[in-house]
């Protein structure tokens, strides 16, 4: 895959990974309110499914995944043992040993719950070469550019998207939001550098370059005079795209 393909994949993992940890969190917990989002991650990182003692257990390398609300991972053991310790008959529980492997499972345990689901997504993210050669940075805001003039909201919006990725910016928080725009900005601690403000049907972006305080009164105010056009922006339209490549051209993700 090419590097827009790549940041694509990027993306859909963490929409995914974001999903997941909202509707666990709608589900007091319940890892299996994810169930989706889990089993992506499994795939994406090629884990073999195992069906044995009613458990659908996933292995790869040295880890071993049980599919259920605590979504365990171990390590440094087989899936026979996983499967006795985690679905024990009445004949292996007569067994002091086995009954101290069923009861403690610190001997091989890696992660579980929450800090598994993170674990998987940071594992697919992993495998992705998000690094891409001068001409794929330059194609993706040709495209972006050729799609504004042409008013292609579709194809804006993706292109957005992708330029977003590369620059790191994101939404600015409520503190920042306004009613009838889209604000966002590259996070830096407690600021914001260069804001931008995009109009919901694409027709107008607006740049201010700068760093600006997430909480100060002069950045909201600063904003509403760009909004309501009583301040013009240091970059609109299509030379903000222009500024955003020269950006990019030096950001980390360009290829040596």
């Amino acid at each position: 895959m090419g590097l827009k393909e790549q940041l694509k994949e990027k993306m859909f993992l963490d929409k995914l990974y974001a999903s997941a940890l909202e509707k666990i969190r709608r589900h007091e917990g319940k890892i299996m309110a994810a169930k989706e989002a889990v089993l992506n991650f499994l795939k994406k990182n090629h884990y073999e499914l195992v069906e044995t003692r009613e458990l659908k257990i996933y292995t790869h390398d040295e880890d071993i995944v049980v599919l259920d609300n605590e979504l365990p991972i171990y390590r440094h053991t087989t899936i026979e043992d996983v499967a006795m310790r985690r679905n024990p008959t009445i004949k292996e529980m007569v067994s002091f040993t086995n009954i101290k492997k069923i009861l403690v499972n610190s001997d091989i345990a890696f992660k579980k719950r929450l800090e598994a689901v993170d674990y998987l997504y940071k594992k697919a993210l992993s495998q992705l070469d998000l690094k891409g050669t001068p001409f794929e940075i330059k194609q993706i805001f040709k495209e972006t550019i050729l799609a504004y003039e042409k008013n292609d909201l579709e194809k804006i919006e993706e292109g957005l998207e992708l330029i977003f990725e590369i620059l790191n910016y994101k939404e600015v928080g409520p503190e920042l939001k306004h009613p009838s725009e889209l604000i966002y900005g590259i996070p830096e601690n407690d600021q914001y550098r260069d804001l931008v403000i995009i109009s919901p049907d694409y027709t107008e972006i607006k740049l201010i370059r700068g760093s600006f305080s997430t909480t100060g009164k002069d950045t909201l105010a600063h904003l509403n005079r760009i909004v309501s056009g009583k301040e013009r922006p240091d970059i609109e339209g299509i030379d903000v795209f222009n500024y955003w490549e020269e950006q990019a051209l030096k950001s980390p993700l360009l290829k040596e």
